[in-house]
Order: C-alpha cells, then structure tokens, then sequence
C-alpha cells in the first residue's frame, strides 16, 4: 500500500473518530485545522489513545502525534506499518 492510500485510510478513520469522540458536526477541512489538545479539555486523551489503538501504534509515540488533526494524520501514516496482507480488510471497508 503506497503512502497516499495510507494517508486516506488513516484521514477518514481519524475524521469519524474525532466526530465521536467530541461530538461534533464541523466539515472536514474544519476539523483537519483542529488542535484536539487544545481546544478539547482532558478528552483528548482517550482520542489519541484510540488512534493509537487502531493503528497498531507503540503508546511511546503518543508525544509524535498530537497536534493539529491534519499534522496527526500525517504521522500516523508514517507510523502504521501494514503487512502485506492487512491491506486487503482496509480496501474492503473502504468500498
């Protein structure tokens, strides 16, 4: 899966996550702009750390990626590594 498609998987996921997890019904190029960290009080927490979660990403990167939703998506994408098979599940649910 090359780095674009990641990026779009990990965009949409985290977009519906942060919708959830605050409640809200911004556009996504609103929320992409969004520092959760800051304009969220202590829920932020439990947002990252669900990232973190469906991501299959070490909690020791929790520091790498806070930020702006946008900056966030960027380097969980980085992050994410895929087996060579996982991809398949991702494009299915995609669709």
């Amino acid at each position: 899966m090359d780095t674009m498609e990641k990026e779009r998987i990990v965009k949409k996921n985290i977009l519906e996550l942060y919708r959830e997890n605050f409640n809200v019904y911004q556009t996504d190029d609103e929320i992409l702009n969004i520092n959760p960290k800051k304009e969220s009080g202590s829920n932020y927490i439990r947002y990252y750390e669900s990232i973190l979660d469906i991501f299959f990403i070490e909690e020791e990167h929790l520091d790498s990626i806070t930020g702006k939703v946008k900056d966030t998506i960027k380097k969980v994408a980085e992050l994410w590594t895929t087996l060579p098979n996982s991809s398949a599940t991702w494009n299915w649910q995609m669709q």
